[in-house]
């Protein structure tokens, strides 16, 4: 009983960690010019998963390891992070 909350916290922190480290390997991607398979992939996964495209925020920031589809589609077509030009 003691350990729960840490867990709790622990796992949270986790999950946090994990979300970012998507978020930075999606931005890699688009700076290599693979913004577009990278999302179309996704969304194929997304399909074939039938799992929720847009999940409540909260939920999904504390049970999901992988930022929802709809977080990273937005992630991938900002145009704060360019992709390679040569």
């Amino acid at each position: 009983y003691l350990y729960q909350p840490l867990d709790s916290l622990l796992s949270f922190a986790t999950s946090v960690l994990s979300r970012a480290h998507e978020f930075d390997a999606d931005a890699f991607s688009k700076k290599l010019g693979y913004g577009k398979p990278l999302a179309s992939g996704l969304i194929k996964l997304q399909i074939e998963n039938k799992s929720i495209m847009n999940p409540d925020p909260l939920y999904s920031a504390y049970h999901y390891s992988h930022p929802p589809l709809v977080e990273r589609l937005n992630a991938i077509n900002d145009p704060d992070v360019a992709p390679k030009t040569e």
